[in-house]
């Protein structure tokens, strides 16, 4: 399918009360106003509280005697479902069918920016566990999809807005469950359409937050990041437009694809409001979001909101100041700088025809691991620290098996139980076979330490000073969390304290190579502002000394860490080659094409864009 360019969708003049106060002269001009800014897509959210208006009516001592809609009406139809709503958004369908417009119905939209949306007679109850709610919200998704499955504008199904904020899910399986149920009750009444997760902000271990990305990726058809420059992610320690936080995205895509077994896309992204960034930044932050989205495997893009909702007092635009200014369009429906770029780029990609681009091709591998106290936060900076260096990463959890790669990270292990026998045995493996394998180390153990490593520890203790790290002509400041005091019985010493404790060393195991690093580099730098466009502290220099053993078959590479390079191979033995900027200022890409000839289909490779890319095409 096409690489979807698009927008989240509630109109100007009411916004999450459209549906209530419905103008259709008003949503026409705001879809003809977008669609001329390039938006192809939309998600859109018909409001449950709207749609299906249920009121409990009570008899004697307050027993349950009928349910109605809300002004006392009898039920048109077994579901509940308000039929004027569902005239509504047939009308809406058509107003996006005449503008050539698809869309993602995010099926029960309960929860929107921060306000539940739920039918009068079901609040007060948790819609995730309370049986009452479990059923009409059924009712609900069978009856709305029923009733608008022959619409073709409509592509994809979403379980809904952010479902995992409906209310406190007490354990992994009432949240396997619910997600379950809505999909059972979608599929129901129509199995020709995939289904989209809907939420975002999952865990990879059920012991943290209920809701995980292994069980969305089980029961639904894509998987769906909402990344933002929020605090959330951790994108909020850099600007805007640095890189960090405009890798955030991406590597929210490959993580939750990863983990997940499902492909993913950029579902919601946005940049809140003015006091972030300026209106140009954002428009910079969506470019580069959108093309490497692209480039990375993510099915679409969808920017958070197509509408501006300055004047609108209603809640929840009366309660945030995040939740006023995130369209694309001015309040009179003049485009601001992100609806000029998105109009550019939906040009580019029609002009080139690149709406289907090959997979990336990969050479790494990262793997979570077990009681971590931020998961995330670990496997981000480890995916930033891997495209500084030049490599192409994807996840697997510790509990899932590895696929082929030249180099595996396992990073900033802790706790005493990191990762079980059979993943351990894995990494073993494809060690013994060729690759190599890198440990870093909060507070973690490994069996058969020493004749992994050919490393000897002669305790641990506990300290909190700073040490600088030599390798290669560059110091890199460090603290461990447990400083293991570890001396060489046959590894090789790439680093090593002023004490003479091993920092950081490579042993030979088969015909690959076990790396350790006695800190928790990702841990240490995460929260640290500016520290991957610092070029004086190069991190990456860590993972980058992995590539020194083993061949990566990369057809072009960088020497510029700021600039991110992805290869696809097209079936006749071509390949596409997409470099990113992923900072605020212009670079030469750096670019090394080992003596192949090829073209430049968009960009200059010597003066690549803040937040912009180059794309080249090889020939077979």
């Amino acid at each position: 399918m096409e690489y979807m360019i698009g927008c989240n969708f509630w109109d100007s003049k009411s916004g999450t009360d459209m549906w209530k106060y419905w103008d259709e002269d008003s949503v026409r001009a705001d879809i003809e106003a977008i669609s001329a800014c390039g938006v192809r897509y939309l998600r859109v959210f018909p409001n449950w509280r709207d749609f299906q208006p249920l009121t409990f009516l009570e008899g004697w001592r307050g027993k349950l005697t009928e349910v109605r809609m809300t002004d006392d009406r009898p039920f048109e139809n077994e579901f509940g479902i308000d039929p004027v709503m569902i005239e509504r958004f047939e009308k809406f369908c058509d107003i996006a069918a005449e503008n050539n417009i698809k869309l993602i119905v995010a099926v029960i939209t309960g929860w929107m920016s921060g306000r539940l949306f739920l039918p009068p007679a079901l609040q007060g109850r948790n819609p995730i566990t309370d049986p009452m709610v479990l059923k009409w919200e059924i009712l609900f998704a069978r009856g709305f999809v029923r009733f608008l499955r022959h619409r073709k504008e409509i592509v994809y199904w979403d379980l809904g807005n952010e479902c995992n904020c409906l209310g406190a899910t007490p354990d992994s399986t009432s949240a396997w469950l619910w997600t379950s149920t809505i999909r059972n009750a979608i599929l129901s009444e129509d199995n020709t359409r995939k289904i989209m997760s809907g939420m975002h902000g999952l865990s990879v271990d059920p012991d943290v937050y209920p809701f995980t990305i292994q069980d969305q990726g089980s029961l639904t058809d894509v998987l769906t990041p909402h990344p933002y420059p929020s605090p959330t992610v951790g994108g909020d320690v850099d600007k805007a437009n640095n890189l960090r936080t405009t890798l955030i995205p991406t590597a929210q895509v490959v993580y939750y694809e990863g983990v997940g077994g499902k492909p993913a896309m950029i579902q919601e992204s946005g940049t809140f409001n003015d006091m972030v960034c300026s209106k140009d930044i954002s428009a910079q932050f969506m470019r580069v979001n959108l093309l490497s989205g692209w480039a990375h495997g993510s099915i679409g893009y969808l920017w958070w909101c197509a509408m501006e909702h300055l004047h609108l007092k209603n809640p929840p635009y009366s309660w945030s100041m995040i939740e006023r200014e995130l369209g694309i369009l001015n309040l009179d429906r003049s485009p601001k700088p992100v609806a000029l770029e998105m109009k550019r780029m939906t040009e580019l990609f029609d002009r080139l025809d690149l709406y289907e681009l090959p997979r990336r091709d990969t050479n790494a591998v990262c793997v979570t691991t077990k009681g971590q106290s931020n998961y995330w936060h670990i496997a981000a900076t480890s995916y930033v620290l891997s495209k500084q260096a030049g490599l192409d990463m994807e996840f697997r959890h510790y509990t899932q098996k590895l696929p082929d790669a030249k180099i595996y990270i396992v990073p900033s292990i802790t706790s005493w139980a990191p990762l079980g026998k059979d993943m351990l045995d894995q990494l073993i493996e494809r060690a013994e076979q060729g690759a190599s394998v890198l440990f870093t180390t909060d507070t973690g153990m490994i069996t058969t330490f020493e004749s992994l490593t050919g490393l000897r520890s002669f305790g641990m203790e506990k300290e909190n000073q700073q040490h600088i790290m030599k390798l290669d002509g560059v110091e890199l400041p460090f603290s461990y969390e447990q400083k293991y005091l570890l001396t060489s019985i046959g590894a090789e010493v790439l680093s090593k304290d002023d004490d003479g404790t091993v920092i950081f060393s490579r042993n030979k195991v088969g015909k690959g190579y076990i790396y350790m690093l006695n800190f928790p580099l990702e841990k240490i730098i995460w929260g640290k502002a500016r520290v991957f466009s610092d070029k004086t502290k190069p991190y990456y220099k860590i993972y980058e000394k992995l590539t020194e053993k083993v061949e990566l078959d990369r057809i072009c590479v960088s020497a510029n860490p700021d600039i991110g390079v992805t290869q696809h191979r097209h079936e006749d033995g071509s390949y596409t080659v997409v470099a990113i900027n992923y900072t605020d200022k212009a670079l030469d890409g750096e670019l090394d094409f080992f003596g192949r000839k090829y073209s430049v289909i968009y960009g200059d490779e010597h003066n690549i864009g803040a937040c912009d890319a180059a794309i080249f095409k090889i020939e077979a």
